[in-house]
This record gives structure tokens, sequence and C-alpha cells, in this order.
């Protein structure tokens, strides 16, 4: 079975969103083959039952047949009892172009998922959501809240391997594409750039600068943290998210959405 099977018979009007979005995604989606699932695929499962019992409690709170005074009593005691807990539903095989899942119809969002590695070739740490990465602006260009295209996303991923493979060099495009937007309210330095959004990146607590002298040139000297340069790309998206002018504008400034 291809993977667009699933996308069409159990998710149609989501798909057809999907085609006036990404068309190519769902081309790929006829080429990924769905593998049958098998137990060496969970080898990331901790205390999974927990998880399940969790989604029962969710379900019918969302069914209306709990409380949520009663949903929170029993999701607390449940972490309590078993503390971290995760669950392997679907794995992708990228050159291999198949992806399974531990369940027959794989949420929505899980499908997308794992499609999405195959699509865009890229590894969780640059395309899944938790890691702030390109599946986010996916879902995001879905729920019509941005223009974000397939070339944006793409362009996502090339600035995040960029941010975690070359600091500098990313903090320098930062500079060069969004310090002009600020004028002389700044000098054109990455740190700068991040503390007027309201982040205070890792790099800033070793700095012998006020955090508010946005205009001091000491900030020139700095040479950028991995760990800023990678968290840039996930405020990024965060803000996205949350709708914050000034991630806004990063984004447009970086190309990331139109």
């Amino acid at each position: 079975m291809k993977a667009i099977e699933i996308f069409e018979k159990h998710y149609p009007e989501r798909t057809e969103k999907i085609r006036e979005k990404f068309p190519a995604f769902l081309e790929t989606a006829r080429e990924v083959e769905v593998v049958p699932w098998q137990k060496e695929f969970q080898v990331a499962d901790k205390n999974p039952e927990a998880i399940d019992e969790i989604e029962f409690w969710n379900t019918l709170l969302d069914s209306g047949m709990i409380t949520r005074e009663e949903w929170e009593r029993e999701t607390n005691r449940i972490m309590r009892e078993v503390g971290y807990s995760s669950k392997t539903v679907g794995i992708a095989f990228i050159k291999e172009k198949q992806v399974s899942f531990r369940h027959e119809v794989p949420p929505f969002n899980v499908l997308v998922h794992e499609v999405g590695h195959v699509h865009f070739q890229e590894v969780d740490t640059f395309w899944s959501a938790t890691y702030g990465g390109g599946e986010i602006l996916f879902h995001l260009a879905l729920h019509d809240r941005y223009k974000i295209t397939e070339e944006n996303i793409r362009r996502f991923h090339s600035l995040y391997h960029l941010a975690v493979e070359n600091p500098k060099a990313f903090a320098d495009l930062v500079v060069e594409k969004i310090a002009p937007y600020f004028g002389d309210q700044i000098v054109p330095a990455f740190y700068p750039i991040c503390l007027f959004s309201g982040w205070l990146p890792f790099g800033v607590s070793s700095a012998e600068v006020d955090t508010f002298d946005l205009r001091n040139p000491k900030w020139l000297e700095m040479e950028p943290d991995r760990t800023d340069t990678a968290g840039f790309i996930q405020n990024l998206t965060a803000g996205l998210q949350y709708n914050d002018t000034f991630w806004i504008v990063y984004s447009q400034k970086l190309g990331i959405i139109e």
C-alpha cells in the first residue's frame, strides 16, 4: 500500500488542502510504501501503556463523559506513578521511501510527519516540530496562518542546517537580512537582533554589555554560540505560532514566509 491511499481514504478534506498548498508532497506520498509494523521499530518505547491510558482519559474528556477536573486528577496520577513515557507510533526510512505505523490508520499528524521525512529528506532535528523544525511551517500553511510554499520550507531547512553547522555564517546572514530593518536603533550584530525580540540568548549571560544597550559596539565583537543560532531558529517557529510581530518580520526578511 502507498501512503497516498491512507491520505485519500481517511483524510480526504485535509488531503485536498495539502494538494492546494503542497502538491509535490502528495506526489511523494504516491511513491512512499507503507510497510508492516515490526517490534524492533518500537525500541524507543518507555512505559507506552501510560500513554495509552492518557489517550483513554483524553477521549473521555473530549466526549464530555468526564470533567476537566477529573481528567487532570487522573492524568496527573499517571504521570506521578509512571514518570517519563514514550511511544513510537510511526517511523520513516528516507532512502528506501518507506514508512510504517503502529496503527492501521495513523493520526493525520503522524502520517504527515513520517511522509514529510521522506519528502523533505530531513531527519528529526530539522523536520520535527518537537525541535522547532519545518513540520511547524507545513501545518501553519495548512491552517492558512501564513503564505508558506514548499520553497519556503526548504529554505528554512537550509537555514537550520547553517545555524547548526556554521553559526558564524548563519549569524552574519541574519545581520545582513534583518539589521537594516532597525536602522540605527541597534548596532548591526546578531545578539542585539535577538534581544530586540525579547529573547535572552544563552551567550548573552557572559557578555559584559548591558542587555538594554543595543547600540554598544561591543556586541560586534561577540562570536555567536551554536546553542543560540539553533535557538534563533527554534524561537522563530515558536514566534510564528504565537503571531509574534518581531519573529514574523524576521521570517519575512529571511525568506521563510511570504
